[in-house]
């Protein structure tokens, strides 16, 4: 019995250390839906596979049902179901893209199966197997290891495009190599996507790893090479130019620095120092290089701005108009039902309906994808708690708040009262920041890190001697 649970551990960590491997995955993964576009699922598949073996001959499998938190994403599933359930007459009727809403409800279903029971049910019993402070240590390795391919791969990326060095472009095409990886350098947006498919990719994959990476500074000794994991995460952050990314990562490192302030006294003279010097330098940059500085705030700033209606290479506000259009039209849709919402997965057939003017017109994103009935995947809505109100209403949004509520009580708690392990809490206080963050611009739960981490916080608290 060992046996199987090296075997699934080992896919576990296999899973943890292809996150951010995904810019060239098979076709044939297709058939894992949403999950298709990137490797670790299925690495967590086969994980799962045989923990449910090490099930079927007479083991026990860890189930958390004595934690709040998982009691209270139980509920959310159901009213899932319910809130789909009082919504058939309508859903019946429904279809779009070649789709029923009776098949996208079970397809978004089991979507939320897949990372809420299947691969958490893995993620917790592989921190039970270890422990929860040596998983910890264990993924966060995993996690290094794995940002070491992705900094250097990043960083010539960045080498070449920004300096237009192509005689580097062969080492580059080394990377091809590994597996689940195809370099596609942008020399037009002049964007890092590093191993991933795209650069909001590779800034989901380093906010997901932030906290950990964070983590490093309480426990290296290594005085400096302790800031190195961060500072590679900040550094790809800035040259993959993820505006969401940048934004999500600039709080984790405040609410990384908050809590560090409180807790570590070595860390609270640094951070004084740091602020000291950091505020000179900062006037005598902003004063000797004014013209530089308001001209890159202003370029920011303009690439914000969704009044502008046509696209071109110096101009990327098409992304911008599509979010704020389609969370437009989820939020209208949300004002037809707003107490059981429409129904799990249904949003898009009524939110096609109410596509702000300012946001379709000269958009190609509208014509070519979103409202093409020949491309088969979804419009997302850009914003899951928009989406939830949409899809579940008042009554299931506020479900899933109080279950974000529990956990990041659950991690105050831990953080206050285990003083051995609180590099850990931190780390989970940071990662639980970012994903809460990340989901006002994605609308979905494949989000890796999370159900990591919320197993973390469940196995420490079922270890506690406080909690």
């Amino acid at each position: 019995m060992a046996l199987l649970k090296k075997i699934y551990s080992l896919f576990f960590f296999l899973g943890v250390f292809f996150l951010p491997f995904n810019s060239s995955v098979p076709v044939w993964l297709g058939f894992l839906g949403a999950y298709s576009a990137d490797s670790s699922p299925l690495f967590f598949l086969l994980g799962f596979c045989f923990l449910f073996f090490h099930f079927l001959i007479g083991n026990r499998i860890y189930l958390p049902l004595k934690s709040t938190e998982f009691t209270v994403l139980c509920v959310f599933i159901v009213f899932l179901i319910f809130s789909t359930l009082l919504n058939i007459p309508e859903i019946i009727d429904f279809y779009f893209k070649q789709t029923s809403g009776i098949s996208r409800f079970f397809r978004q279903f089991i979507s939320i199966i897949i990372s809420a029971f299947i691969f958490f049910f893995l993620f917790i019993n592989v921190c039970k197997d270890y422990g929860a402070v040596r998983f910890f240590q264990l993924v966060r390795k995993t996690f290094f290891i794995s940002l070491l391919f992705v900094f250097s791969a990043g960083l010539l990326e960045y080498i070449i495009i920004t300096f237009n060095i192509l005689q580097l472009l062969p080492v580059l095409k080394v990377f091809d190599y590994l597996p689940f990886v195809k370099m596609h350098p942008n020399f037009t947006l002049q964007r890092v996507a590093s191993l991933t498919y795209e650069p909001p990719a590779l800034g989901t994959y380093l906010l997901t790893i932030a906290g950990f990476m964070f983590s490093y500074i309480f426990t290296s000794r290594r005085k400096i090479l302790k800031y190195v994991p961060y500072f590679m995460v900040f550094f790809l952050c800035l040259v993959s130019k993820s505006r969401t990314a940048f934004v999500v990562i600039i709080v984790q490192t405040l609410a990384g620095i908050f809590f560090a302030y409180l807790t570590y006294p070595k860390f609270r003279k640094l951070i004084d120092k740091t602020l000291i010097i950091g505020g000179f330098l900062t006037v005598i940059i902003v004063v000797s290089f004014w013209g530089k500085v308001t001209a890159v705030v202003n370029e920011r700033l303009e690439s914000l701005d969704v009044t502008q209606l046509t696209y071109s290479q110096e101009n990327n506000s098409i992304s911008n108009k599509s979010r704020l259009g389609m969370q437009y039209a989820v939020f209208q849709t949300f004002k037809k039902n707003p107490v059981l919402g429409i129904g799990w997965g249904q949003q898009a057939f009524e939110s096609r309906f109410h596509y702000p003017y300012w946001a379709v017109k000269n958009n190609y994103e509208f014509k070519e994808f979103f409202q093409n009935e020949e491309v088969k995947s979804f419009p997302p809505s850009f914003n899951l708690y928009l989406r939830l109100l949409a899809e579940t209403g008042i009554i299931g949004f506020l479900i899933f708040i109080f279950f974000l509520y529990r956990i990041h009580r659950s991690s105050l708690e831990l953080y206050k009262n285990d003083d051995k392990n609180r590099y850990i809490t931190i780390a989970l206080l940071i990662s639980f920041t970012g994903f809460i963050l990340n989901w006002f611009q994605i609308d979905s739960f494949r989000l890796y890190g999370f159900w990591i981490c919320l197993s973390i916080l469940i196995m420490m608290k079922k270890n506690s001697l406080y909690l």
